[in-house]
């Protein structure tokens, strides 16, 4: 079984519009909500891919109530303190003009000191029943910046292995306790590790890491394994939505190291993952039937610089 963290879920809404108006009055043309936050994602994507899943966040409210409703709908066990207030609702504009995809992000609700308690007991009593755990994404407010690191402390003494995807300070600190792997984009890998070009970036995460998948929006994802590098890609037709797409990525590295995959069928399962919530128009999912139509035409290369 995985344990999937979302310590901050969201209901994430797509928002049509025919065009977008700054500083005028904006009609949505349609609204659609999903239920959201990384780890969700996360979690949805697992499911999808035919291995159990029980995601753990803070539920806050009847938007919060909506969620775990809308992912118990689809098998997913969640649990997590109930606390005050309500879950964030996170906006993605759909327009035909140059807003598309813009993303507004809500705060979510304050977790109290017991809040975080009881958060810390409940993953430490599902670690008995996992055989790996993936965290992802943000914390709601009042939560420490080390809260990953002790949660990855943790699982490190029951021996479960960690995959993580965050940034800021969550990053820095988890990253101390030295996840199995971990999982950021480009631009995220860029700001922690304070170089630009992705042979740097790999060079600097390998101080610390054995496993980093790093993605790279089209030009695929470049994966390190015990200071081996391969490259993978996979070109897709039409791009309906990238939303997400890291998410799905994130899921299928989980999936992979459960597995016990080898780097090159990692790198496939990946890819595939990230690039089939490509073609659909369902924020931050994908279809197992994509996936496994895609997994063939990842093309997987050596990375031929060596790390020293």
């Amino acid at each position: 079984m995985i344990l999937s963290v979302c310590p901050n879920p969201s209901v994430d809404t797509y928002v049509h519009f025919s065009s977008f108006i700054p500083q005028e009055v904006n009609r949505s043309t349609q609204e659609q909500p999903f239920p959201g936050g990384k780890g969700t994602h996360v979690a949805l994507g697992i499911k999808e891919l035919g291995e159990e899943v029980t995601l753990l966040g803070f539920w806050a409210g009847p938007s919060g109530q909506w969620i775990k409703h809308r992912l118990e709908e689809k098998g997913i066990r969640c649990v997590g303190p109930e606390v005050e207030g309500w879950t964030r609702t996170c906006y993605t504009f759909k327009t035909g003009d140059d807003f598309n995809d813009t993303e507004i992000l809500g705060l979510g609700p304050v977790v109290s000191k017991n809040d975080l308690n009881t958060f810390y007991e409940l993953y430490s009593k599902e670690l008995e029943r996992s055989d790996i755990t993936v965290m992802s994404g943000s914390w709601p407010q009042g939560a420490p910046s080390d809260s990953y690191a002790i949660l990855i402390d943790l699982a490190n003494k029951k021996k479960i292995p960690v995959v993580l995807d965050a940034t800021g300070d969550l990053l820095a600190n988890a990253i101390q306790k030295h996840p199995s792997a971990i999982h950021l984009n480009k631009s995220e890998a860029a700001v922690y590790t304070n170089k630009q070009n992705i042979m740097g970036i790999l060079m600097d995460l390998a101080k610390n890491l054995k496993v980093a998948a790093v993605t790279d929006g089209k030009n695929g994802l470049f994966y390190l394994s015990n200071k081996n590098i391969l490259h993978g890609n996979v070109v897709i037709d039409k791009v309906v939505s990238a939303v997400g797409s890291g998410d799905a990525l994130t899921a299928g590295l989980t999936v992979a190291m459960l597995r016990n995959y080898n780097n090159e069928d990692t790198v496939k399962l990946s890819v595939a993952c990230g690039a089939a919530n490509c073609l659909r128009h369902e924020l931050g999912m994908f279809y197992k039937k994509d996936v496994e139509r895609l997994l063939n035409k990842v093309v997987v290369e050596e990375f031929k610089m060596e790390i020293a």
